[in-house]
């Protein structure tokens, strides 16, 4: 797959030679006109069920500020979910927050065969190629992960609190550093693996990452926080210093098991 299918699948964007890699997983709310919308009216293809909005355009300020590269998903979560194992019960979500999706009802095998065949494997076909390119460019570089979540799920009682969330599970020591970094620096509550927990979950980075023993961050941020460009450019200064802190934490004191 090559030229103006993989452009769809997933994009590179270069921000300069810095030693910082970042993608997003559920970047865009894009769908190929053969699935006709899954049968969803354009509100919710626009609501947080499709993507995780405001993430794209933090994910292209903090690469930007960082000076590093972003590979960016070119496709609706809702086709299939990157970010989910092939065995999840959730990799094509037939309800997402209680919202039924009907072009994913009653999904065949053969249909589901074809979407993992042609959006899930490609993408990580080229994440995993993109980070070789990065590990070439320079041995360890620092990889973010970036994500955005809705303030209040449906029929949930309560808004969630936190600003921005940390999510962690083998480099424990840079989510430390980051959240301490901005505890110090705002007066956000910051999420230790809230509103999700990555020893539960985080299935890209458990892929690509973690076994690449390479430092990395997953970053969670509210979508009221950055749903226009003036919430992004507010945030994005203060995520990519909170970044680059933790990147010289670790290449000072070295890995923590």
């Amino acid at each position: 797959m090559t030229g103006a299918q993989d452009s769809f699948i997933a994009r590179i964007s270069r921000y300069g030679d810095a030693p910082y890699f970042v993608f997003c997983d559920h970047a865009s709310n894009a769908m190929p006109a053969s699935l006709n919308c899954l049968g969803l009216p354009s509100d919710l293809l626009a609501a947080h069920i499709a993507w995780d909005i405001g993430a794209r355009a933090l994910s292209h300020a903090v690469a930007e500020r960082l000076g590093g590269v972003l590979l960016e998903c070119g496709f609706s979560r809702l086709i299939i979910d990157v970010n989910r194992d092939l065995s999840s019960p959730d990799l094509i979500p037939v309800v997402s927050d209680q919202i039924p999706v009907p072009g994913n009802q009653m999904l065949g095998d053969a249909e589901r065969a074809r979407r993992i065949a042609a959006f899930h494997e490609p993408y990580h076909r080229m994440l995993g190629e993109a980070l070789d390119d990065a590990q070439e460019k320079t041995p360890d570089p620092f990889v973010l992960s970036v994500h955005s979540f809705t303030d209040r799920l449906m029929g949930a009682a309560d808004a969630r609190p936190w600003p921005v969330g940390l999510l962690w599970r083998e480099d424990e020591q840079s989510a430390r550093a980051a959240i301490a970094h901005l505890e110090r620096e705002t007066d956000w509550l910051i999420g230790d693996n809230e509103p999700y927990d990555a020893r539960v979950f985080n299935y890209s980075v458990d892929r690509h990452v973690g076994p690449r023993g390479l430092a990395h961050l997953t970053l969670e941020v509210r979508q009221d926080r950055i749903a226009d460009l003036r919430g992004v450019e507010t945030v994005a200064p203060v995520l990519a210093d909170a970044v680059a802190f933790a990147a010289r934490e670790r290449a000072t004191t070295g890995a923590a098991s």
